[in-house]
């Protein structure tokens, strides 16, 4: 897994405008506007022979911010999506945080995981999903193993640490999403903070953690 950095961050631009339009265009653009706006992107999808969907393209500016980037995302890895979220505990919280933003960075759209997440760390995931956009590339990461240590129980916050082996690579954004750097491996040795939503489930709040190795 590659963590967000303090470089991420002073890449970040404000979004700018993604469509100029006018008079029935943009009256029709209302109809649809909720959808859009929610998402942040315009969806269109190529058909195979059989008239399935095979791929996704999308205009998209990440989640929170960021300018819009084209990105192509075969209909196979948008339907991979992983299972429901589990948050009744800190370890099954942590499990799901890292199953849905794997999932998130390698569709491009960080939304898809904030339910797993508080809104400090879903602005840290955004930032680092948008950097990756801003470089035309796609982050496909698998978490080899994790094992976690000892839960520490504070006041308002749990702290859960645990040692991880991941194995990623760099895809173009363009059609077919192309390696384009990797595989590489990386080591950890994490600390997740925890705290409870206001449903009463676990979400990770921050990460830190400590790289054995080189990380790309």
């Amino acid at each position: 897994m590659v963590r967000t950095t303090e470089g991420v961050w002073k890449r970040l631009r404000p979004l700018g405008t993604l469509w100029h339009v006018s008079g029935t265009l943009l009256l029709m653009l209302a109809l649809v506007g909720v959808l859009v706006t929610a998402t942040g992107c315009s969806k269109s999808a190529t058909s195979s022979g059989n008239g399935a969907s095979s791929e996704t393209t999308t205009t998209q500016s990440g989640h929170m911010a960021g300018p819009a980037v084209e990105v192509h995302v075969p209909q196979s890895a948008v339907d991979d999506a992983p299972a429901p979220w589990n948050l009744k505990t800190p370890e099954s919280a942590v499990r799901s945080y890292l199953d849905w933003i794997t999932y998130a960075y390698r569709i491009g759209q960080s939304g898809v995981a904030s339910a797993t997440m508080s809104a400090a760390e879903e602005v840290r995931v955004d930032s680092y999903n948008q950097y990756n956009l801003e470089k035309s590339r796609l982050l496909d990461q698998t978490l080899k193993t994790i094992t976690f240590g000892k839960v520490s129980t504070g006041a308002t916050s749990t702290l859960l640490p645990a040692k991880e082996s991941w194995t990623y690579s760099y895809l173009s954004v363009a059609e077919g999403n192309k390696v384009i750097g990797g595989p590489y491996a990386a080591d950890y040795e994490t600390t997740y903070t925890l705290v409870k939503n206001d449903k009463g489930e676990w979400v990770v709040d921050s990460v830190a953690s400590k790289a054995r190795g080189t990380v790309k």
